[in-house]
């Protein structure tokens, strides 16, 4: 009931300063552990950007309606929040191939499409994130946790499978939402793995934006085993299962394994 009111609020909010204000929007769409947290830091680095997270978490009313409604309360000339995919999946029960990322588009929603390209990678990444109950650290933080996320885990082959096979679902439908619109594509690996792709990316997203680019650095830091062998406890067993499936294949493109990613 809380949380309802609260909605509520907001779009009466939105009812009382839309004539007043119509901030520039984006979204960020993909899959967690896929880096959309330090997107959003560096984002928010820039002056013009208010970039808020997971605005759709929790079930709302008319979602489409309560990312206007959150973007009217923004403070500077460009909002942006995460739509992760299996919030507007399972959360919001918005089929796929539906029209509700076209009708966002249509509305001048930019889109930005971040994906993680290597399954092996992300499973290993939220398997990590659910054993130790975080993600990243920010600079501040005190070695604790970096001492914790270096630990191996221990992972069991089919989960780490099935983990790879739900990621495979949720890009099927992810693409189902952004047929026939524009948006501009990112990936984990090319533009937000090593701090040395962050300017560079920021700046291509501000092109695409039309606004002015600055300065960006994240306030989180990576805090995991950088290869796959350093993280995974039973690594020659994995090894020897996914030999056996479909999914061998991203054996041989992840020597460094970046779970850090959220």
């Amino acid at each position: 009931m809380v949380l309802f009111k609260h909605q509520l609020q907001v779009y009466l909010n939105f009812v009382r300063a839309q004539s007043n204000h119509a901030p520039q929007k984006f979204i960020i769409f993909g899959r967690g552990r896929s880096g959309s947290t330090t997107l959003v830091s560096l984002l928010n680095c820039l002056p013009e950007i208010d970039c808020d997270g997971e605005i759709l978490a929790q079930p709302v009313l008319w979602p489409q309606l309560y990312l206007k409604a959150r973007a009217a309360q923004a403070h500077n000339s460009v909002y942006g929040c995460k739509l992760l995919s299996y919030q507007l999946r399972d959360t919001h029960q918005i089929r796929q191939g539906s029209d509700f990322l076209y009708e966002l588009s249509q509305a001048g929603v930019s889109i930005l499409y971040l994906r993680r390209e290597n399954l092996l990678e992300h499973a290993i990444s939220n398997i990590r994130a659910r054993s130790f109950g975080f993600h990243q650290s920010k600079f501040h933080q005190s070695n604790f946790r970096t001492g914790v996320q270096q630990e191996k885990i221990y992972v069991e082959p089919k989960a780490v499978v099935d983990w790879m096979e739900k990621s495979q679902r949720l890009w099927e439908y992810e693409l189902s939402l952004l047929r026939d619109i524009p948006y501009m594509a990112l990936t984990y690996e090319k533009n937000l793995a090593s701090e040395t792709q962050h300017q560079p990316t920021i700046d291509a997203i501000c092109r695409f934006l039309g606004i002015q680019s600055t300065p960006a650095v994240s306030k989180y830091q990576k805090v995991s085993p950088q290869t796959l062998q350093a993280s995974v406890e039973n690594y020659g067993e994995l090894v020897y299962y996914l030999k056996s499936t479909p999914y061998e294949r991203y054996l041989d493109v992840c020597p460094a394994l970046s779970t850090a990613a959220c």
